[in-house]
C-alpha cells in the first residue's frame, strides 16, 4: 500500500484529514492509484469507521450525479444490496445533494450532501 494506507481485506484504504470537494477528492485518490472508498458491505463500512480519526464527516464513492436517487459507486457499478443510511436519509434536502458523506451524528450510517461541498475524504 501506498504510504499512511491501510490494507484490509486486499484493498489498501486512508483517511484524509484535509477536506475537498468529490471531484478533487476523486482525483487525489486517483493520484495514489485508487478511487474513493466503497463501502460495498456491512464490514467494509464498520472498518472504515475505524480509519475516521475525529467525529466528523468523510466523503466516499457513493453518489447519484447521473440520475436522482439512483445511487451508484465510482466505478459505475449500482448501489447494490446493502447500505447504511441515516434516519430520514437519503433526502435530496435543498435539489442538491448527489454526493454521499458519513453522518455526523452517527458514524456508521450515510447521509446524501453537496458534492461541492469540501469534507474529509477516504480513498
Amino acid at each position: 500500500c501506498p504510504y499512511g494506507y491501510k490494507l484490509w481485506r486486499g484493498i489498501c484504504y486512508k483517511a484524509f484529514d484535509t477536506s475537498n470537494i468529490f471531484s478533487d477528492a476523486t482525483a487525489a485518490c486517483g493520484e495514489d492509484g485508487g478511487t474513493l472508498a466503497m463501502a460495498r458491505d456491512a464490514e467494509i463500512n464498520a472498518f472504515l469507521v475505524t480509519l475516521m480519526r475525529y467525529k466528523t464527516t468523510y466523503l466516499f464513492g457513493l453518489h447519484d450525479r447521473r440520475e436522482e436517487g439512483s445511487y451508484e459507486w465510482v466505478d459505475g457499478s449500482a448501489l447494490g444490496e446493502y447500505s447504511s443510511w441515516a434516519p430520514g436519509e437519503p433526502n435530496n434536502h435543498g435539489d442538491g445533494e448527489d454526493c454521499v458523506i458519513t453522518h455526523p451524528v452517527f458514524t456508521d450510517k450515510w447521509n446524501d450532501a453537496p458534492c461541492d461541498h469540501p469534507y474529509r475524504f477516504i480513498c
